[in-house]
């Protein structure tokens, strides 16, 4: 039951865009789809940055906190530490997005960035920890499927495509102070001012910076590819970008079924958790790899249109991005994050970033797409043959404590992970 609730989020927020981006991809043409695409990406980079590492650290510190006046303290923390990330994340995406993007689709290139950038402010990493899958569904993947709704009659009609991102921000901000007041009705607790807002952060800097460095090769592709090759490429590319990250959404969606399963403090056989999940996620890989590789072409043209269909060779290295990233998953969440090897995986993250993203600027440089590509899969495949060994070496050895961040004390006694 709970790995079905998590994986029909995901499949929702999958489904969401997936009803608009053809049609968008159409109204706005090759030129534009990459732009279009690039303020997507540039957006997820934003919502990292307000995200501050809470995506990681949170539903390990939920499903360690079992009152709910802990889990309420720990959700102010969250929500004032994220509003200040939040100030300082838009105005970068929109520089950044005005800065890659050109031609006739800049402001709605700009619009998409800011909306994706407010899905940093979703209760979702709060739902997982609890172990929420309808929650996570009413205050995550419903507002998503709900502004595709919205939005889909009125690009049918001809109406402006700024109009979606306009929607998904509102829904977005909309679901994530609902779920706030429901948490927050009635818990007592100290109350969090700007002063501890900006402690949280410095606490929570190095689970960011690993979850930055992650995100720096893998949201950076089409910026990356659309600031160097030819439109027509950049479109290629983009297309097989969108459908590996709709791949990677089933990552997290199974990464998201066994965290909490794997991670609660009176689990039996716990090995036999972490192997399950490892399995489970290679399993995945294998299978996103193939259909990426075999089903990417035709997938691309027939749901973006002919004109933006990825090419082969560009799928079958997101393939083996797909494989890599599905397999690296329970590592990182499972094993090495409560363990408290920040600084491993994040130089195991940054090493990958550099690796990729060279790689990626000399193929866009020299307008070569598969090269962009190669990077994407040298990025992942770099982070899981670093960590895989670590991993496998502490998949029998519990946790010697819980990820700890100090919080204030709660009713007499600490809030801990």
């Amino acid at each position: 039951m709970r790995l079905a609730g998590f994986t029909g989020a995901p499949i929702l927020s999958a489904l969401a865009p997936f009803l608009l981006l053809p049609i968008i991809s159409r109204v706005t043409g090759p030129g534009g789809w990459a732009d279009f695409s690039a303020g997507q990406s540039i957006g997820i980079l934003g919502m990292v940055v307000v995200f501050f590492g809470w995506g990681v650290v949170g539903p390990v510190r939920i499903a360690r906190t079992t009152d709910s006046a802990g889990r309420a303290q720990i959700l102010r923390e969250s929500l004032v530490s994220r509003a200040i990330t939040t100030v300082v994340a838009i105005p970068l995406v929109i520089v950044a997005t005005a800065l890659v993007t050109g031609g006739d689709f800049k402001l709605e290139s700009i619009a998409m960035a800011v909306a994706m950038t407010l899905a940093g402010l979703s209760p979702s990493w709060f739902c997982i920890g609890a172990a929420r899958p309808i929650d996570l569904m009413l205050y995550d993947a419903g507002p998503k499927l709900l502004a595709a709704l919205a939005a889909m009659p009125v690009l049918l009609l001809g109406g402006p495509v700024i109009f979606y991102p306009i929607v998904l921000a509102v829904v977005t901000v909309a679901a994530a102070a609902a779920h706030a007041v429901r948490n927050l009705r009635g818990a007592s607790g100290p109350r969090v001012g700007l002063g501890r807002g900006f402690r949280v952060l410095r606490e929570l800097l190095p689970t960011a910076a690993i979850d930055a460095a992650g995100n720096a090769y893998g949201t950076t592709p089409v910026p990356i590819a659309t600031a160097g090759l030819p439109p027509a490429q950049a479109s290629s590319f983009a297309s097989a970008d969108r459908l590996y990250r709709v791949g990677v959404l089933a990552v997290i969606a199974l990464g998201n079924a066994f965290q909490a399963w794997v991670l609660e403090p009176d689990a039996t056989s716990p090995v036999r958790r972490h192997r399950a999940a490892i399995f489970a996620h290679l399993g995945l890989g294998v299978f996103g790899a193939v259909g990426l590789a075999v089903l990417g072409p035709w997938a691309s043209g027939f749901i973006f249109g002919a004109d933006v269909a990825a090419n082969g060779l560009t799928c079958v290295l997101f393939g083996v991005a797909f494989f890599a990233i599905s397999s690296a998953t329970p590592f990182i969440r499972n094993i090495l994050i409560p363990h408290g090897r920040y600084r491993f995986v994040l130089a195991t993250t940054l090493t990958a970033s550099v690796v990729g993203v060279t790689i990626m600027t000399i193929g866009s440089v020299n307008g070569y797409e598969a090269v962009v590509a190669a990077g994407v899969a040298a990025a992942e495949l770099t982070s899981l043959l670093i960590l895989v060994v670590p991993g496998l070496r502490l998949i029998g050895t519990p946790a010697p404590h819980p990820v700890t961040v100090q919080t204030a004390e709660v009713e007499g006694s600490p809030s801990s992970w």
